[in-house]
């Protein structure tokens, strides 16, 4: 993934975080308000269902004591008792007496009208009958709430029963656990009422915010709707900003963090590391005294995802502190084996160097992939080289022990920058070496056509251990000269080619590459 596709990853994922983050809270603010105001609104429900008891207590004690009086009932005396009753009681509107079906006289007067009598909706545990929305006897009203004992029955107003102190937009409503309502709710309401008939005790249901409160003989329903809480819910909701602010500030930081961590050069590295972007380009080593193609150095290459190539100083330091470097040589070893393996194999190459790295030399564990890798292809120990520098050798014993263990399974070593460090001579006598290759800092020299006594003296040693030679950073014909009139073997340089891929190096092999100077 690109750098650009990983920030534009990393602003999209804390938009969306941010923007749950926000939601979460609108969310939590939605559902605290109506929690909020389904209690507010329980609290109202549970005060009118004990107002309603109280109302229905005071009309059950006049009911009482009517029905205790020994006045006869519609005697002068006992009307006037019953006005008395309807005056003293403040819920009561009239008192009525009815017997075998005819209305015989209220607390208004002498009547003597037939009267159907009402239907009962419970009875109270005095043993009271109540019949809710009942039509006055005399005279068309609004319709009450009936209380009877025997032939005795108080009417009640409906608003006796709902007078409890409500905030704007409240609506209150009172009737039987079957669902039937005292008075007359609004059309909305009433629909809210039919629909929440069984249902949790609060809720939001059609627009309306409700609590339901089941009180002996009494279900009370007190419901807002939904436009009514918006106050609260703003108030929550900034009461829920600095939460959401930190939250969402402390995501943002995580992504930030993520994204450079993930754009951090280590990284980058690592992933690669696993898709395995590495691969091996080849400086072609040249046989100097005829000029022809005879291997290669195998020089490691970053092909990125985008096409471009990174060259290894832009990698190999933090490959090499990181760890990262051994799965990197796994992966040029493998590659090297699959390209090369056909030229090796039928002597078109004689052979392919391949660099080591100071954890490879110090841990060993590239030599069994390479003895895997080779035997697969079917090329032969002595056709790949081991290449070492100075830098590479941190410990002489852990060095000797991996080299030793190389050239016994059939690996050329070759000692490379040699003469750069102040270990030279050093690695010369205790390690088990076949190549010196004479570094480019003494080959330069030599095209101003003047001796190098270091470059003489390194080709004199090298000739008196039996080591072979490698030149490199051969540039001009100059230094070519001068390089093959000492008896050095092998070179390689720009002067022949630079590192190149696979088939640019084929053709170059097909060809035999440059052709000695006669």
């Amino acid at each position: 993934m690109s750098r650009t596709r990983i920030v534009r990853a990393g602003i999209l994922a804390g938009s969306l975080g941010v923007a749950l983050v926000m939601a979460g809270s609108g969310f939590l603010a939605w559902h605290l308000v109506i929690q909020h105001t389904a209690e507010r609104l329980e609290s109202l429900a549970r005060l009118a269902s004990e107002r309603a008891d109280r109302t229905l207590a005071q009309a059950a004690t006049a009911l009482r004591q009517l029905n205790r009086s020994p006045l006869p009932p519609c005697s002068v005396e006992g009307i006037e008792q019953m006005r008395l009753v309807a005056i003293d009681t403040l819920a009561v509107k009239a008192v009525g007496y009815v017997e075998e079906e005819v209305f015989v006289c209220s607390s208004w007067g002498a009547v003597t009208s037939p009267a159907q009598r009402w239907p009962e909706d419970f009875r109270t545990r005095e043993g009271l009958g109540v019949s809710i929305n009942v039509q006055p006897f005399v005279a068309p009203a609004k319709p009450m709430l009936a209380l009877r004992d025997a032939a005795f029955n108080l009417l009640i107003e409906p608003e006796h029963f709902l007078e409890t102190s409500l905030a704007p937009g409240v609506s209150l409503a009172l009737g039987t656990p079957t669902g039937h309502w005292l008075g007359t709710p609004a059309a909305g309401f009433a629909q809210v009422l039919t629909r929440i008939h069984g249902e949790p005790h609060s809720g939001l249901r059609d627009g309306y915010v409700y609590a339901r409160v089941a009180h002996g003989n009494w279900q009370t329903v007190a419901a807002v709707t939904h436009q009514e809480i918006l106050v609260d819910l703003w108030r929550e909701m900034l009461m829920l900003a600095p939460l959401a602010l930190l939250l969402s500030g402390l995501w943002c930081w995580l992504v930030a963090r993520r994204v450079r961590a993930w754009l951090s050069p280590l990284a980058v590295l690592s992933r690669a590391v696993a898709r395995g972007e590495f691969h091996a380009f080849y400086q072609p080593i040249l046989d100097l005294r005829d000029g022809r193609c005879i291997g290669a150095e195998a020089l490691v290459r970053w092909r990125r995802a985008d096409g471009s190539v990174g060259m290894p100083d832009s990698f190999l330091p933090l490959a090499e502190s990181s760890g990262l470097i051994e799965p990197i040589t796994a992966q040029v070893i493998s590659g090297v084996c699959r390209e090369l393996g056909s030229s090796l194999v039928s002597g078109q190459l004689q052979h392919v160097s391949i660099n080591l790295s100071a954890r490879d030399v110090a841990s060993g564990a590239f030599l069994p992939h390479l003895t895997q890798e080779r035997q697969h292809a079917g090329i032969a120990a002595q056709c790949i080289w081991l290449e070492v520098t100075e830098n590479s050798l941190l410990s002489i014993d852990a060095a000797h022990r991996t080299l030793a263990q190389s050239r016994a399974a059939g690996h050329p070593i070759a000692l490379d920058d040699f003469g750069t460090g102040y270990s030279s001579l050093q690695y010369l006598r205790r390690l088990p070496l076949d190549l010196l290759k004479i570094d480019r800092s003494f080959v330069q020299p030599l095209s101003a056509g003047t001796p190098c006594p270091v470059t003489d003296h390194t080709i004199a040693m090298a000739r008196q251990l039996k080591l072979l030679l490698v030149a490199e950073g051969i540039e001009s014909d100059e230094q070519l000269q001068y390089l093959r009139q000492r008896g050095v073997q092998y070179g390689q340089g720009w002067l022949f080619g630079q590192a190149m891929p696979l088939d640019a190096f084929l053709t170059f092999v097909a060809g035999h590459g440059w052709q000695a100077a006669s």
